[in-house]
């Protein structure tokens, strides 16, 4: 008999780590109870936590992700070594560790909402060289393959994987998140870098990060299609 999945098995398999991050930064309160002094002391931008409380209300989440595995879908090992890298600082560095936990943290909500009765919708888009870039060794990476073919079987969640072979495609111009909401809100586009992000609201300014991923899902492959692909990189030979 296969191990039981589904968004709630996925949740509390967060709350060890989770816990144990939260120990070793001497947290007591959930991400989004943290004032600015606690964003600001850990390197966040100021653009960071309204994003989160965004993203904690959206009803569509749509990644466009071209280098790394997202932080919403990372597993604690990858986001730990994604992060070390990325920033440049040691992985026991509490901003690191702030941001694993963080990342973790927005993971454990999005799921326990799609657990829920009106689950939101996550998309997510890939380029097929995120799947074989192997953050934090070999065996880190397919951990991160099999979490993603967990997450992948969801209802709620919808991976597209751009082959390498396909050339060019419009999400190559970098990172970005689409929130979208109900009773007609506008979207929200956030965009992170490593020393500033932003955070776009107006209409004219996330009309053309809609109309790239519009663009980027058209003529994706299946669901079963797309978690075959990510199977047979994860056992194909390194």
């Amino acid at each position: 008999m296969s191990a039981p999945t589904g968004p709630a098995v996925a949740r509390d398999r967060l709350l060890a780590p989770l816990r144990e991050l939260r120990d070793s930064l001497r947290l007591s309160s959930d991400h989004l109870d943290r004032d600015r002094d606690w964003w600001g002391a850990h390197r966040f931008t100021i653009e960071y936590p309204r994003f989160v409380e965004h993203e904690a209300r959206a009803t569509q989440i749509g990644v466009c992700q071209p280098l790394v595995v997202p932080g919403i879908l990372q597993t604690p090992s990858y986001a730990l070594a994604a992060t070390a890298a990325i920033t440049g600082r040691a992985p026991d560095d509490p901003a690191v560790l702030a941001r694993v936990e963080v990342r973790l943290s927005r993971q454990h909500s999005l799921l326990d909402r799609m657990a829920g009765g009106d689950p939101p919708h996550l998309t997510v888009v890939l380029d097929e060289i995120v799947l074989r870039r192997p953050v934090g060794g070999a065996d880190v990476l397919r951990d991160q393959l099999d979490e993603l073919l967990e997450l992948g079987r969801l209802d709620a969640v919808t991976i597209v994987v751009r082959p390498t072979e396909d050339g060019a495609h419009a999400g190559l111009g970098g990172y970005f998140e689409l929130l979208r909401f109900p009773d007609g809100n506008a979207d929200v586009v956030f965009l992170e870098a490593t020393a500033t992000d932003n955070l776009l609201t107006e209409p004219e300014a996330t009309a053309p990060y809609s109309a790239s991923l519009g663009r980027l899902l058209s003529g994706a492959n299946g669901k079963d299609a797309v978690l075959d692909a990510i199977r047979r990189i994860r056992d194909s030979p390194t």
